[in-house]
């Protein structure tokens, strides 16, 4: 095969195979609901956790880290291309996860898919985030701050390890991928809010408002 037709085929099965919204397939075939319209509104595990159920966080979890975030990079891998087609097969699962095409372009935050990543690509930098994230949470029992912490480090401490540049270059990505999630939200805002704080909101903790536990309990259909 060509490898101009094996990149082309890998990169979209990277963005495809990211946008399999399996949050949302859980919400709809457990408890017959929109995962997208209650709680935080997000098509990943912290919502599923909290609507559907804490048991089925286990297999989609499985799924958006190990299937979508590994398999495009392993297959790049098999397929003998180089660590640059390996690195934006394992971006663009992370954004089809993000913005999948079969949910309209409003999917979850990426962080399982962007574990899977690093497993593949950076496990150094992936022990940095593993120990600042988990030293965060357990002080201050929220995660979405200490994640933000450990994803800016990617791209710091690729390059203090003189890692290739196409790992370097695919951490920064996903740091800001990450951040343009976060700031764009699938949300449409909160009343009462105001803008440059409803983006500090997101940006920092992820949700459009600072109280956790009114923001995962709230309907999200109603905004």
């Amino acid at each position: 095969m060509d490898d101009s037709l094996k990149i082309a085929l890998i990169l979209a099965y990277g963005y495809l195979l990211g946008s399999v919204p399996a949050a949302y397939v859980i919400g709809r075939a457990v408890k017959g609901i929109d995962i997208r319209k209650v709680g935080s509104g997000n098509v990943g595990a912290s919502n599923v956790f909290f609507n559907v159920g804490r048991f089925w966080v286990v297999p989609l979890g499985i799924f958006d880290l190990f299937v979508k975030g590994l398999t495009p990079i392993y297959l790049a891998r098999g397929l003998g291309l180089d660590i640059e087609i390996q690195a934006v097969a394992g971006l663009l699962a992370v954004v089809g996860h993000n913005w999948p095409i079969f949910l309209g372009l409003k999917g979850g935050r990426g962080v399982a898919p962007t574990i899977g990543v690093l497993i593949g690509l950076a496990r150094p930098e992936l022990a940095v985030v593993v120990v600042v994230a988990g030293a965060g949470w357990a002080t201050t029992k929220d995660s979405p701050v200490w994640v933000l912490v450990g994803f800016v480090s990617f791209p710091i401490t690729a390059l203090l390890w003189d890692r290739p540049t196409a790992v370097v270059l695919a951490l920064a990505g996903l740091l800001l991928i990450t951040v343009t999630k976060r700031l764009a939200s699938n949300s449409l805002g909160t009343q009462g809010v105001s803008k440059p704080r409803l983006l500090f909101n997101r940006l920092v903790f992820d949700r459009d408002i600072a109280d956790r536990d009114a923001w995962m309990g709230r309907d999200a259909s109603k905004g």
